[in-house]
């Protein structure tokens, strides 16, 4: 009993510390760091209930199976996935939240520690310290405009970040506010204050979509509970008709429908108008290629952890900040879509039959006859968070920060307790937590802390790739470079490969042959991104492969029509083998203005 005692302190020390913790030597200050401290604590946690392992069954019913199944798909997407190491990354986000979800369900069913009063109580210090950052980034904010309010990002890294997760820190906030007495309660009080005056000064729409969905619901759930002697659907019926309307809204719907929305939005947006506004039209714009790349496989999908590279293969048309400022897109906007692209129809469904399965078997515990008020306050107060932060999710990307995925699965992991502790859902299957499964699941955990340790290793070393490239020391873009790479990281956080870093700087050493076996790697890690089509096009315009070259420059120029380097390179080619007709014709493609073009256009006017 006392190592499960230490474990679940363990498990609640993890949930804090890697809701909070950062690294300064990160590009991205916490997703790395978070994702290696809460795999660290996971399975340390594990490591220490194992004197404990005879005591605990595993009951398998459709909410678990369905869970485990969609995790063990994430994992299997790596054989398919043409970059393996995000496929990797990815699936193991998702087991980290499984765990999160198993540990909060065993702990409450252990009752051995108030895990979840203790959660309150960091919660409310957690919505304080948020609001002093957020103080401190508006002190240094010059103009107050609704742009101006993307600079504010708290403890998570963006303002709809910062938005949804505060939102996910309500239900805890209103918890405590009905369990605690005195200085606690008062406090409770004012943290809730603050997190409903931070949602709105924010100004996030999803998450105000979010609040009114959660409103409507709490109130539906006590109408019904009024009717339910009148409401004699069977559960059975109403988890298929769900499953279908979800199928069918995703899979038939939504992609006309955000199609048909997009010149609405396009006739509201100019360039001197709100990044809100066009940051809504990239939206649907992003949804649109998504589907391009989920059909790409629509049975499997193309991999966890592969949306970046293969949203490229649709093209960058119609995204301009992606076009002419070099921005990079890692998500969709949508983690319905993510899902759907990322696992195909098989890993979506499972996913909707695990969420489906268990808002709806809350939905039946909230609705007990036998329950009194003061019980069925929290389940049915519960559903409506799930319901509402799931609203979120259709048009952001919480699903990518792993302060999400903890606090999502903790409400997960209690609604499965709620459902568990009333029998409502169907056990088929019993086995014990046996000592080979226990070291299974450890040897899963340890292989999920040698990734995020390689790829925080992976993400320090970039860092310094940026700088050693900016000041022109080629030598130490290439030791770095290497130090970079492993078989857990080999893209930076923009997509690009690390070998194209490498590639440059070979080439630019004047290693050409070198350069072009990294540039060659790097096609193989992302074989849709603009720049390492154009520079392994060159290398290959170099060796005197300029058929390869042409093929090459010409794909660039499909997938991003505004980025002139390819149409220049492949200008000049045209130029060296004295077709002038073609040369004009790719430079009346070209869309910048620039002293190269000017150069080229003028030779071949010249020419008979």
């Amino acid at each position: 009993m006392k190592s499960k005692v230490q474990a679940d302190y363990l498990f609640w020390i993890g949930i804090m510390v890697s809701t909070l913790i950062f690294s300064p030597a990160m590009l991205d200050l916490t997703l790395i760091p978070r994702f290696v401290s809460l795999s660290l604590f996971l399975f340390a946690s594990l490591f220490l209930i194992k004197k404990n392992v005879k005591d605990i069954k595993i009951e398998f019913d459709l909410i678990l199976i369905s869970y485990v199944a969609y995790c063990l798909f994430n994992g299997l997407s790596a054989f398919w996935a043409i970059n393996k190491a995000e496929a990797l990354f990815q699936s193991s986000k998702t087991l980290l939240a499984f765990s999160v979800f198993c540990f909060t369900y065993l702990i409450l069913k252990q009752g051995t520690f108030t895990l979840i009063e203790k959660l309150i109580k960091f919660s409310v210090m957690l919505v304080f310290a948020e609001c002093l950052v957020v103080l401190i980034q508006f002190i240094n904010i010059p103009e107050l405009k609704t742009d101006s309010l993307y600079a504010l990002s708290g403890l998570n890294g963006h303002k709809n970040l910062l938005a949804s997760f505060l939102f996910l820190n309500l239900f805890f906030l209103i918890k405590g506010i009905r369990d605690f007495r005195s200085t606690w309660k008062v406090l409770t009080i004012l943290a809730l204050l603050l997190n409903l005056f931070l949602l709105i000064f924010l100004k996030t729409k999803a998450v105000w979509i979010g609040l009114v969905v959660f409103s409507i619901l709490l109130i539906l759930l006590f109408g019904v509970s009024r009717l339910r002697k009148k409401l004699q659907l069977k559960p059975q019926f109403l988890f298929i008709v769900c499953l279908i309307v979800a199928n069918v809204f995703f899979l038939l719907v939504l992609k006309p429908l955000s199609h048909r929305s997009l010149p609405l939005i396009n006739s509201n947006t100019s360039s001197g108008q709100s990044q809100a506004l066009n940051l809504e039209q990239e939206r649907l714009v992003l949804w649109q290629k998504t589907y391009a790349v989920f059909e790409q496989q629509p049975l499997i999908g193309v991999g966890a952890g592969n949306w970046q590279i293969n949203f490229q293969n649709a093209g960058l048309s119609g995204l301009w900040r992606a076009e002419d400022l070099n921005f990079t897109f890692q998500r969709p906007h949508n983690d319905f879509l993510w899902i759907l692209s990322e696992t195909g129809i098989l890993g979506f469904n499972l996913f909707l039959i695990f969420i489906l399965t268990l808002v709806l078997s809350l939905g039946r515990f909230s609705l007990q006859n036998d329950q009194s008020k003061s019980d069925f306050l929290e389940p049915k107060l519960l559903l409506a968070f799930i319901v509402a932060y799931y609203c979120i999710s259709f048009f952001d990307f919480p699903m990518e920060r792993m302060e999400h995925l903890i606090w999502i699965n903790i409400l997960l992991g209690l609604a499965y307790y709620y459902s568990k502790e009333q029998k409502i859902v169907k056990v088929y299957s019993e086995i014990n937590f046996s000592r080979a499964l226990h070291l299974t699941y450890m040897l899963c955990l340890l292989f999920v802390c040698v990734i995020g340790i390689l790829r925080y290793k992976g993400e320090y070393y970039i860092k310094k790739v940026y700088t050693n490239k900016n000041n022109q020391n080629y030598f130490e873009v290439i030791k770095c470079g290497e130090k970079a790479q492993s078989f857990a990281y080999t893209l930076d956080p923009t997509s690009l490969p690390i070998a194209w870093y490498t590639g440059n700087a070979y080439a630019s050493s004047q290693n050409f042959q070198k350069g072009h076996h990294e540039f060659l790697k790097a096609y193989r890690l992302n074989p849709f991104n603009r720049n390492v089509l154009n520079d392994l096009a060159s290398s290959y315009a170099y060796i005197g492969k300029v058929d390869s070259a042409k093929a090459l420059y010409i794909e660039a120029s499909r997938i991003s029509p505004r980025f002139d380097d390819p149409k220049l390179n492949l200008t000049a080619l045209y130029i060296q083998e004295k077709n002038f007709k073609k040369a004009k014709e790719i430079l009346k493609t070209i869309y910048h203005d620039s002293e190269r073009r000017s150069k080229y256009q003028s030779f071949v006017d010249m020419q008979p």
